[in-house]
């Protein structure tokens, strides 16, 4: 972490069960470590240890490239450390995912943790009310969550990002801070020419908090107050400003449990129509 609340990236982890949708993840994972010339680790959690992982299952980094313009045809994988861009690919056998990814982090701590969700099973593809704490814990940084069935913000064909707006709830606590900083950070790295933010506060407008905003000559700040059940709101606001992503600050490192045990978190993620983005509410 950077001694702001902005996220500094050094190591992108994405973990896959090869499961539909998983390529969708891969494609954020990996142009997210290419701007952010960090580290990516690509961790495939088998249930059982008779099997071996199928890793041609899954998209080829180098052939990935290649299709987004970054390196020429049949590239070597040196071209791809020339980028600034380290690519490490893993497996481990648990029977329960979650835990699997949990290990891995203990010992290969990652700044940004990079899933796809299956909204229909609410979260139970690799989120449980007991381990989703534990996951999150395991990352000083952020966690970017895919739902199944919807596109991102980063084109899997060509690379390109399309985040021209972006949704954050804000509220006194958990501290909206950190969800900006890390916005701000990522439209930097991604190099997005004009990005909408969209502050929403629920509630009554004369308790809507003070937030510090970064200064950006590509982001536009939006203030938005409405009323109603935190889910029902925030999922309102982001189809109406056609939200690419949402991105929430969650309370401390316990936080996205506490939230799952709310429902509120897990509703909205089970329910979002874009990406969304959980991040670390600053800890002193």
């Amino acid at each position: 972490m950077s001694e702001r609340y902005g996220l500094a990236i050094g190591h992108v982890l994405h973990a896959t069960d090869f499961e539909a949708g998983s390529t969708v993840a891969f494609a954020h994972a990996l142009r997210l470590a290419c701007a952010t010339q960090s580290s990516l680790s690509i961790l495939h959690v088998e249930r059982t240890a008779d099997r071996q992982p199928d890793w041609s299952r899954f998209p080829a980094v180098r052939d990935t490239l290649a299709r987004w313009g970054l390196l020429p045809p049949h590239a070597a994988r040196s071209d791809v450390a020339a980028l600034g861009v380290r690519i490490g690919k893993a497996s481990v056998t648990d029977p329960d995912p979650a835990a699997g990814v949990l290990g891995f982090l203990h010992e290969h701590p990652a700044d940004l943790l990079v899933l796809s969700t299956h909204q229909r099973h609410g979260l139970d593809r690799w989120l449980h009310q007991t381990t989703a704490g534990r996951i999150n814990a395991g990352s000083d940084g952020a966690t970017l969550f895919l739902p199944v069935g919807t596109s991102g913000f980063v084109s899997e064909d060509t690379g390109e990002v399309q985040l021209r707006n972006i949704l954050v709830p804000i509220d006194f606590e958990p501290d909206p801070e950190p969800a900006v900083e890390v916005v701000c950070d990522l439209v930097a790295a991604l190099d997005v020419p004009e990005c909408h933010v969209h502050l929403l506060h629920i509630g009554n407008p004369s308790d809507s908090p003070g937030v510090s905003l970064p200064g950006s000559a590509n982001v536009q700040y939006h203030w938005r107050t409405t009323t109603g059940s935190v889910v029902s709101s925030v999922l309102h606001a982001a189809r109406q400003v056609q939200a690419d992503l949402i991105a929430m600050t969650t309370a401390g490192r316990n936080g996205l449990l506490d939230a799952l045990r709310g429902s509120t978190t897990e509703q909205i993620l089970q329910h979002a129509e874009c990406p969304v983005l959980a991040v670390h509410e600053w800890l002193d």
